[in-house]
Formats: structure tokens, sequence, C-alpha cells
């Protein structure tokens, strides 16, 4: 009996881990693949080539699932990182996905290939995890990705991009979250990238109370940041926006003066803080214009902040004398510093990412291995009932009874024992099929 049950074992496990239970009726398990770029790896002059618009993402959104490229995908795309999360149950989509990325940076002209990171199984799981809690940010620990990654899940769901295993995912991505900001204090007061391009503007002008300050943006980062610059009292705030409507609903909020890209010469003259927090294509402010409109003169120490992906401000503007610009990767100092004060926060919020990871694929794999056992419960139901049949005839009346309780004790001593051992190899075995690049 014990030699038909470990065959059964045998070949349920099996069934099991090539997708096939159920006699093959169960479609072929969904695959998870992450690819991408971020800040860890590629600089900005790389970053840019793959940053994408949210006109952009939907439309990447509705090519990819109507050519069959993923069957559920997400794209995330910040100043910081730009990556695909996608599933299909083809052998070969995680190879095709790889490409189509690569491929977004050739239309931008990027001819080299970047420092693309890929994950599969449970690290793409851990890996999402650690980004929508902020654990895999330039600034460790800020609140904005969530908001982000909360964006990028509803343009998903609106270009009916996603599925029940990305649906999943992503819920399970917000409790780990949840988690993280109930019961540690990893996003508690975080830095953002639009505060952190303040502060670098107060180090260089000694403050900016009383100075001439202009934000380029009325986006999420462009509304972050004027807020702390209104709070220290300029001696004007200008926002300027494609949208002047847009603009002046954030000024009318924090006295500032609101203006559209048309003004944006008339006012360079004077401005001494100057804050890019525009999506543009290309860039909004050239060498060539800013010394045209500043000819007549412009004050003696002008500092600017380049918090755009891509770029808004030519980067040869910061060779002109007593001009200072800074992008997103010159904040090593304050970025390190923030770093700094929460290691030991990150380190209490890697321990729940490992919890609800584990909890993620131990739940994951339960439901992958549910019909699994009840064809094996029908299967061992049925050899026992053989079995027992066959005894039954050897049996006086009044041991009848005992037989059937015996092998039911039998039965239901293996059936346990069985299910453990195939739940401890499948599960046991899930962590390794999945690796990070």
């Amino acid at each position: 009996m014990e030699r038909i049950i470990e065959e059964k074992r045998q070949a349920v496990a099996h069934e099991a881990a090539m997708g096939k239970g159920n006699g093959g009726a169960h479609p072929p398990r969904m695959a998870l693949y992450v690819c991408g770029l971020n800040h860890r790896r590629a600089p900005i002059a790389v970053r840019e080539r793959y940053a994408l618009s949210p006109e952009q993402c939907g439309a990447l959104l509705r090519q990819y699932v109507s050519q069959g490229l993923a069957d559920q995908i997400l794209i995330l795309s910040t100043c910081n990182r730009t990556e695909f999360y996608a599933y299909s149950a083809r052998p070969q989509f995680a190879r095709e996905l790889r490409e189509a990325f690569l491929a977004l940076g050739r239309e931008n002209g990027d001819g080299d290939e970047p420092p693309i990171d890929e994950y599969e199984g449970d690290a793409a799981v851990r890996h999402l995890f650690a980004v929508g809690s902020g654990l895999d940010s330039m600034i460790l620990g800020e609140n904005q990705i969530k908001q982000q990654l909360t964006q990028a899940y509803e343009l998903c769901r609106a270009e009916a991009a996603t599925g029940p295993d990305l649906n999943r995912l992503i819920e399970a991505s917000h409790r780990a979250g949840k988690r993280i900001r109930t019961e540690t204090d990893l996003n508690a007061g975080t830095l953002c990238m639009a505060k952190a391009a303040v502060l670098r503007g107060e180090q260089v002008l000694g403050g900016l109370e009383g100075k001439v300050c202009m934000v380029i943006g009325a986006g999420k980062i462009g509304q972050i940041a004027a807020r702390p610059i209104a709070e220290r009292h300029p001696a004007r705030l200008w926002i300027v926006n494609r949208t002047v409507e847009r603009a002046g609903a954030i000024a009318a909020e924090l006295g500032a003066e609101a203006y559209g890209l048309d003004s944006l010469d008339c006012l360079l003259p004077e401005a001494q803080f100057i804050l890019g927090a525009a999506y543009a294509p290309e860039l909004i402010l050239d060498r060539a214009r800013y010394e045209h409109f500043c000819a007549e003169g412009r004050p003696e120490r002008v500092c600017m902040v380049d918090a755009a992906v891509p770029r808004i401000i030519d980067p040869a503007i910061g060779e002109l004398a007593g001009v200072e610009l800074f992008d997103i990767e010159h904040m090593e100092e304050i970025v390190e510093e923030n770093r700094q004060r929460r290691q030991e926060q990150a380190s209490d919020a890697w321990v729940i990412v490992e919890e609800e990871v584990r909890k993620y694929l131990a739940a994951q794999h339960s439901a992958t291995l549910g019909p699994v056992i009840q064809k094996l419960h029908a299967q061992v139901d049925e050899i026992f009932d053989e079995e027992r049949e066959k005894l039954e005839v050897f049996c006086p009346p009044e041991l009848i009874g005992k037989l059937k309780a015996t092998h039911h004790r039998i039965k239901q001593r293996l059936m346990h024992e069985v299910i453990q051992e195939i739940k401890t190899r499948l599960m046991g075995r899930a962590p390794g099929e999945g690796h990070g690049h």
C-alpha cells in the first residue's frame, strides 16, 4: 500500500510541478517576469531615454496586450526607474519582453545595451514589494513611489492590461507597504526628490528667503516643491507651466504667481532659484536661450535644480559663470544623509518584506495545489475502497466495522504525510525557481 501511495505522490508532484494538474485540463502556469532599469546602475543620461509619459505607457500597454507579448502587464515609469511587470504562460515571452524594452532606448538613439535588471518568480515578487515600500528608491523610504505605483496600476486597469495574477500581486504589494508604514518608521517624515531639490537650493544660495524663485512644471513634483519654497518666504514665487490654469491652482493656494511657458523668457533674468519639474520630451531651457534673454544681466548667483527625467534644463547652462546647475544625480550628500538615518528602519522593513513574500508565495502555491490534492484524494479513496472490498471477503461480519475504521485511519495518516511532503517539496522549491539578475 505504501508503494502505491509513493507512486501516486511522485506522479501528482510531477504534474503539479509541470502545471498539468487535473489530468492536464488546467491551463499552463502563468510566469512572472520583471525587467527594467533604475538609478542603481543606470545613469540619468540612460534613464531619460527610457522615460515614458502616461500617454506613452497607455499606448504600449495596448500594443503589448493586443500583440500577445504578455497576458498581463504593468509599466512603471518614474524619474528613477522604468520597469515592466508582466505575466504570461508562453515560455519565450521573457526574451521578447526584454527585446521590447530595449527597443524603447533604440527609438531614442540609445545604441548601447543599458544595464537592465531582470527578475523572475519569487525574486520578481520581492523586487516589487521593495519598490512599492520605498526600499528601492534613491531616497530611502520616500512616499511618492506608492502613489506612482497606484497610478501605474490604475492605467493598467483602464487599458485592460491586468488580470487575476497581476491583481493579486499588486494587492499583496500594497499589504506589504501598509505593514511597513504601520510597523516601522521607514516612511515617516522622509524626504522626496522635490524637497531634496529645495534643500540644495538653500545650501547654494544661503536660504531662499527674499529670493526670486521659479518652478517649471505644475505636476506632482512641482506641486510638492512649491510648498516648501513658499514656506521659506521668497521675494517672489513663480509657477510656470504649459497649462496656465493648472499653475494657477497651485499659485492661488500658496500666494504665488502663475505663468505659461510663453512667459518663461521674460522671467529668466530675475530668477535666482529655478527648479525644473516638468515632463517634456526635449529641453525646455537651453543654454543659447538662457544667455540670449539674460544678455542684459541676471543675478550674480543662480541655482538651478533639474528634478525632471528626461532633463528639461540644458546641462551646458551649468558651465556659465555664477550658475550652479544640479540634476537628481547631484543629490548624493542629501540622499546619503537620509539613507544613514533610516538604515535601522530599513532593516525592519526588509524583515516584513520577506515575511510578506513567503505568505504570498504560500498562498499562490496552495491555490495551485488545490486541484492536485483533490485528485490525489479521489485516487487514494478509489485504491482503498478496492483493497478493502477484497479483504472484506475473508473477514467475519463482526470485523468488517473494525476493518473500515482501521482503513480510514491508515488512509488519513498516509494522506496527511503525502500531502505535507508534496507541499514541502513544491513550496520549498518555489523560491529557487525565480532569480534576479
